[in-house]
């Protein structure tokens, strides 16, 4: 596992077993963002995470997929766990690019994805593999 070097992957589980989990498969299209919000949205609330935290999941998600569509290939996947008070976000894609932040672009409209997601997440990461890889943001859910 590799993070951005900025911050670490917490090591601390809850004890009680995975409480929740929801995964859906994407086309690698322009409407995979979209898609993946409405899908983050809809599990969020059904699991009753405060809608602060799940805005700022959401937007993860979002720019998570986008980068999986936009640099990646193949059918992206998204997985949400949800162990005690730990949410956990991972983002699949058939590139073995590993995703290296760019320098913020405060002007820019675009290519700020990655500082988006560390901004509003604990940590975040990925996990390469021959195939492909995920890439990852954690969250600390408080209800």
């Amino acid at each position: 596992m590799r993070t951005d070097g900025s911050r670490r992957p917490t090591t601390q589980h809850s004890t009680t077993p995975e409480l929740r989990r929801a995964v859906t498969r994407l086309p690698e299209e322009a409407t995979a963002a979209g898609r993946a919000r409405e899908f983050t949205t809809s599990a969020l609330q059904a699991w009753e995470v405060p809608p602060d935290l799940r805005d700022d999941i959401v937007l993860a998600a979002s720019e998570l997929v986008t980068n999986a569509v936009e640099h990646g290939h193949g059918e992206v996947t998204v997985v949400l766990r949800q162990n005690g008070d730990r949410l956990l976000l991972r983002v699949w894609d058939e590139d073995v690019h590993v995703p290296a932040p760019r320098p913020v672009q405060r002007s820019a409209v675009r290519g700020n994805g990655l500082v988006i997601v560390d901004a509003v997440s604990e940590s975040w990461g990925y996990e390469a593999a021959a195939d492909g890889k995920w890439v990852w943001a954690e969250f600390a859910v408080r209800c």
